[in-house]
């Protein structure tokens, strides 16, 4: 079979392959989002086992939250300015030593809860400059005619490990141990590191101008152009209410183990897996149809279909039907968010692709904390079950309303057109 058959029969997923640099960087992309979710449950698990508190656990994710909110447009800027490869490497040798942190002390037995909040605040800050810089990774070092088609399956398996690394997460606290879990982190950077060195920078790759306004003025025009972009709007919209109400659970998972199920650590795992299962069968359906696979239709069902499954997934006290429910929802959440990624990536002038997409994350770590804050506080009182139920029940409002005017606001199928980038 020849190298253009290969790439027909395996779609976007073929033709982003037949590019070296991607495939370098995938491996080293994967490897590290996948352990920074096992970091990201560790902890949350950590935080239950500790204190037994929704609240605490709705703390700890605000501190790795917030700090995406406040420093995320400010960094967008940096990485339109400055050179994202460094950036990358160089917050990726950080969050490599704050894992390592993590694992000493967890290793030491000498891990409290402040000590903890405190090395997950710092995470948070890395992460701020590092998402932007990374966004404009595939831009800089694939091809240029594969670029589309690298961005769509870059968007399925990133997006991917949002549930994969989560349920890979729970399977190594139950056999492993935290402390393993946090070494499992510290080495996927390892990997990204190295993938990054070994990237190399195609002769035709033009670095658009350095802009030279000043840092505030750089982060208003990013906001300028999303508010100028009317197609993006809906998206981002749904977007925000998606994650608050998938962020709001997702962080929440320990104490429904515990408490709704009655399964503790061994429910966590069985529920992320189930979830995980679901987002790899959206990524490898997503990614198998390259940049045509993101339709704002889809989006549209995957916000209904998704936000249905919750309900269910919460009402459900039996393990083998919440394991039913939770593939379904992976499903429908993940190809949601990674078809709202894709079209906004094939959407950004590479010029400002920095301060658009780190708006865009922040925007959605924004609706995670408010998500989760609101979770967390009203189920001290009443129990996990209720605050999600209420948080669907709004969602389907929100989804009624959108669909109703949906040809309005996007037309459905429609994506938009990747720009060049500026000589």
């Amino acid at each position: 079979m020849s190298e253009l058959q290969k790439q027909a029969r395996f779609g976007g997923i073929g033709e982003a392959f037949a590019d070296r640099n991607f495939r370098i960087y995938s491996v080293g992309s994967i490897g590290s989002w996948i352990s920074y979710f096992v970091q990201i449950v560790t902890v949350s698990w950590l935080t239950w086992e500790l204190t037994g508190s929704t609240q605490w656990l709705a703390v700890m994710a605000l501190l790795d939250i917030v700090p995406n909110v406040a420093l995320m447009p400010f960094a967008g800027a940096l990485a339109d300015r400055y050179d994202r490869h460094r950036i990358m490497i160089l917050t990726s040798v950080l969050c490599m030593v704050q894992a390592l942190v993590l694992a000493v002390f967890a290793w030491q037995e000498a891990l409290t809860i402040w000590w903890l909040a405190a090395l997950v605040l710092i995470h948070g800050i890395i992460i701020s400059f590092m998402v932007p810089a990374m966004y404009g990774t595939i831009p800089r070092f694939v091809a240029r005619e594969r670029v589309a088609s690298a961005i769509a399956v870059s968007s399925s398996y990133t997006q991917l490990a949002v549930f994969l690394g989560p349920a890979f997460a729970g399977w190594i606290i139950l056999m492993f141990g935290t402390t393993f879990a946090f070494v499992v982190n510290a080495i996927g950077y390892l990997l990204l590191i190295a993938a990054f060195l070994c990237l190399r920078t195609p002769p035709d790759f033009r670095q658009p101008p350095r802009s030279s306004r000043t840092l505030f003025g750089d982060i208003i025009d990013g906001i300028s152009y999303i508010r100028a972009t009317p197609t993006l709007i809906p998206l981002l919209i749904l977007s925000l209410v998606g994650n608050a109400l998938a962020g709001g659970f997702f962080h929440m998972m320990p104490a429904y183990a515990d408490t709704v199920l009655e399964s503790g650590v061994v429910g966590l795992s069985t529920i992320l897996s189930m979830l995980g299962l679901g987002a790899i069968g959206a990524a490898l359906w997503l990614a198998h149809g390259g940049s045509d696979a993101a339709r704002t239709d889809r989006i549209l069902w995957a916000f209904l279909i998704g936000t249905a499954a919750l309900a269910g997934l919460v009402l459900t006290t039996n393990l083998y039907v919440a394991a039913g429910l939770a593939v379904i929802m992976g499903f429908a959440h993940e190809t949601r968010r990674t078809s709202t990624f894709t079209i906004i990536q094939l959407a950004v002038d590479e010029g400002q692709r920095g301060r658009i997409m780190g708006t865009v994350f922040m925007i959605a770590q924004l609706a995670a904390a408010i998500g989760t804050y609101l979770i967390g506080a009203y189920a001290v009182r009443s129990g996990i079950q209720m605050p999600v139920l209420i948080g669907t029940a709004l969602s389907l409002c929100v989804w009624g309303i959108f669909y109703r005017r949906w040809d309005q606001l996007l037309p459905l199928g429609s994506i938009p057109a990747v720009r060049d980038t500026p000589p």
